[in-house]
């Protein structure tokens, strides 16, 4: 077993001064002639200018003021907040201008103009204080500021900002007074953005001071943050050695940014099993890598929006529980498209395209069916490229979903694992792309290399594609424990991931998929209908409703001899040539024609053309 591939040369190490984003750090005030007030701007220190006393004069207005504190000015206290320094007639017939300062929010800053690569999404980075809890900071879009800005007003009063009804007006004036000098490149969604991991609030990389993530709504709970690093290292990764599954699904989650690396695209492991196996607390601990137990999606929400679930989580983890919620008709639909990573196509109000989402996810799914099963239950077989984007790996280990309970009760160990979710998450997939964001290593030679043990050796197509998935979540998992993330010892999971790997084929069977599932139909139609559906061809003419052919015994085995409309329904599904071609190559369709694989048979009902099937072939090779 292969267990060494990541090259003894480790990862570079970082200054963690350079890691983090350093947006917040730049702070400047967007007013009429480039004036502000209370104001620093350790980045761009020209972009403010901090005015003594802190209202101006007349000669000096109009312009905005931002104070933070409640400040006396002219034997009046104002409250924080951006105000207005306007001026007004003295009276109607006097036009002597009089100072004139008006409310308008709570302390609010313009930091900085936002665009992306292709300079558009045009936005501006806010930074405000909201009614409670510490400062804000949002990339706000410009197109809210469209028509009367009533979106970009709600946002902002939903994030806690106070705005003054009377003056809401004066506050897309604000925004847009004067730009500020500094520029930042925005991500308009999470994931890697060049060399740069993208988060809702942090930006991870090279170019960390010069990203920042823009949406029409202020970050997003999902990647929330609770308890340190050591804690989740000694409370939830230190219950994997020992219990494949669970180091399998944790790798699976540290996965997700690694598909970009590798050139790869979404996919994962569909853990299948009865209830109060364990699979739940499996998938809870995957999803404590990246946030709260919050992060987690249901199969029925992600099939209502499968595009927004996928964007959010994009270069990430996507875990879903429970497939039985889902519409089995729309199983496969979700699983294509989760593969695809493309969305649909649509229009603006204007009937302009809009851009498409992508996505990329490393996916991580539970329920008590396969895929293959759940489909079936919609009406429709999967396909090939299906049943290898998500594998069915069966939790039914020694003790459900484990191996070693760690002193405790197979429902303790669940429980644990649960419990150490909602206390401890977020902190280790911040703490694994701190390192692989400057880790330059080839790895795709890596995970080729890996598939190329024996623990890994396919013999299909098929089997490759599922080796190749499996070997990419264990060099992650690698990965995770170079950067001491995980605690687990060198090639701990990559032997968890080829034992995977073993029991994905053993519960597929062998065979490519196409091949097995044709074989299984035409078994499961025999077995259904092979007593009220089929009669004795070399008998007396029968009434047989819905007839689907004819039997023949020959020294004690019995042939099933098909009629056309009932070999397409056997394979429904599948291409009827492509179907005959896999039963020929099995063995199991025989007695052909020579120019077509049906013959003409006579019968009580005169010749009839027909497909002659060995169900004992079927039997063997599936």
């Amino acid at each position: 077993m292969k267990t060494d591939i990541l090259p003894k040369v480790a990862a570079p190490e970082i200054d963690p001064g350079t890691i983090k984003t350093a947006v917040t750090d730049v702070t400047a005030v967007a007013a009429s002639n480039g004036a502000g007030c209370s104001a620093t701007a350790d980045v761009t220190a020209d972009v403010t200018d901090v005015t003594e006393p802190p209202f101006p004069g007349v000669e000096d207005r109009p312009r905005y003021v931002v104070l933070e504190k409640p400040t006396e000015h002219g034997g009046k206290t104002y409250r924080p907040g951006v105000w207005y320094c306007g001026l007004e007639k003295a009276g109607k017939n006097d036009p002597t201008p009089v100072p004139v300062d008006t409310w308008i929010c709570s302390p609010l800053y313009v930091e900085a103009v936002t665009h992306d690569a292709n300079g558009s999404e045009y936005g501006r980075l806010l930074r405000f204080n909201p009614t409670r809890g510490g400062w804000r900071q949002w990339a706000m879009p410009m197109e809210l500021l469209a028509g009367s800005g009533e979106e970009m007003r709600r946002e902002l009063l939903r994030q806690g900002l106070l705005i003054d009804p009377k003056a809401r007006q004066q506050l897309p004036i604000y925004l847009q007074a004067k730009p500020p000098r500094q520029y930042l490149e925005c991500a308009t969604g999470t994931g890697w953005h060049g060399d740069t991991f993208v988060l809702p609030d942090e930006a991870i990389g090279p170019r960390a001071n010069t990203v920042v993530f823009q949406s029409l709504e202020h970050g997003s709970a999902e990647y929330a943050t609770a308890g340190t690093l050591e804690e989740w290292r000694d409370n939830l990764a230190a219950l994997a050695p020992g219990n494949p599954l669970l180091l399998v699904a944790l790798s699976a989650a540290f996965a997700g940014p690694v598909l970009h690396r590798c050139n790869a695209e979404s996919g994962g492991l569909h853990l299948l099993g009865d209830s109060s196996t364990g699979k739940t607390s499996v998938l809870a601990a995957a999803v404590s890598v990246w946030g709260a137990p919050t992060y987690r999606r249901s199969w029925r929400a992600t099939a209502n929006g499968l595009e927004g679930a996928a964007a959010l989580f994009n270069d990430s983890l996507l875990a879903l529980d429970e497939i039985s919620e889902a519409d089995p008709r729309e199983v496969g639909a979700i699983v294509y498209a989760l593969g695809n990573g493309t969305g649909k196509q649509r229009a603006s109000r204007s009937g302009a395209t809009r851009p498409v989402k992508r996505w990329r996810c490393s996916v991580l799914s539970t329920g008590e069916r396969s895929i293959e099963a759940a489909m079936l239950e919609g009406g429709r077989r999967a396909k090939a490229g299906q049943s290898v984007r998500l594998l069915d790996i069966p939790a039914s280990r020694e003790y459900g979903a484990w191996d070693t309970l760690h002193g405790l009760t197979a429902a303790g160990l669940s429980d644990r694992l649960k419990t150490a979710g909602a206390k401890h998450y977020g902190t280790a997939g911040r703490a694994f792309l701190q390192r692989l964001a400057f880790d330059n290593r080839d790895l795709p030679s890596l995970v080729e290399e890996l598939i190329g043990a024996e623990g890994f050796a396919a013999d299909t197509g098929q089997h490759k594609r599922a080796a190749q998935r499996l070997a990419i979540i264990a060099i992650a998992g690698e990965l995770a424990t170079e950067y001491g993330i995980t605690g687990w010892e060198t090639g701990e999971a990559i032997a968890a991931a080829m034992d995977l790997f073993a029991v994905w084929r053993d519960h597929r069977g062998h065979g490519p998929s196409e091949r097995r599932q044709v074989l299984q139909g035409v078994a499961e139609f025999i077995d259904r209908h092979g007593g009220a559906r089929f009669s004795n061809i070399d008998g007396d003419r029968e009434d047989v409703r819905d007839r689907a052919g004819w039997w023949r015994d020959t020294g004690g085995h019995r042939l099933y001899l098909f009629n056309s409309p009932a070999m397409r329904e056997a394979v429904a599904g599948h291409d009827l040539k492509h179907a005959l071609q896999h039963l020929l190559d099995a063995g199991a369709l025989v007695d052909c024609g020579s120019q077509e694989k049906a013959k003409a048979h006579r019968t009580a009902e005169g010749t009839r053309k027909l497909y002659t099937v060995d169900p004992a072939r079927l039997e063997v090779t599936v």
